[in-house]
């Protein structure tokens, strides 16, 4: 890959008449990388590397992260299967997960009642007690 001055400083020498195998030669390039350049630079009019188009795009937009940290405000105790659910998202749970994570949140037990904490010894009613958890904001 050529950087930014090299394929300014080709470009230079082509606009002065040097010949393409030459200014391979000098630049140890292909022609073809030459050809190429020639080319972006008639149908763009720029030579410079397209870093912006490098890498996987996004699947949640701005707006959906708007909708998702509007939904947890209302709803702290929501898990992500629901958002997605809720929201008509067509992403996995990993990816509203890690969004979470960015935006500052993690999962916290929620505390349990008076009522809540006497739990019978038998374990298949203590099945049907588990706690949820919430998000809350890191600190």
């Amino acid at each position: 890959m050529l950087h930014n001055e090299a394929r300014k400083l080709i470009l230079e020498g082509y606009d002065k008449g040097i010949r393409v195998k030459e200014l391979a030669k000098c630049f140890s390039v292909n022609t073809c990388s030459i050809y190429r350049l020639l080319k972006r630079r008639n149908e763009t009019g720029s030579y410079e590397t397209q870093t912006n188009l490098r890498g996987k795009k996004p699947k949640l937009s701005d707006a959906d992260h708007q909708h998702i940290l509007s939904l947890l405000e209302k709803q702290p105790d929501i898990t992500c299967l629901e958002i997605i659910e809720t929201l008509n998202l067509s992403v996995s749970i990993d990816t509203v997960w890690r969004f979470l994570q960015k935006a500052g949140y993690r999962r916290k037990k929620k505390s349990l009642h008076a009522s809540e904490r006497k739990r019978p010894r038998c374990g298949r009613e203590e099945e049907k007690l588990e706690r949820s958890y919430i998000w809350v904001p890191c600190k």
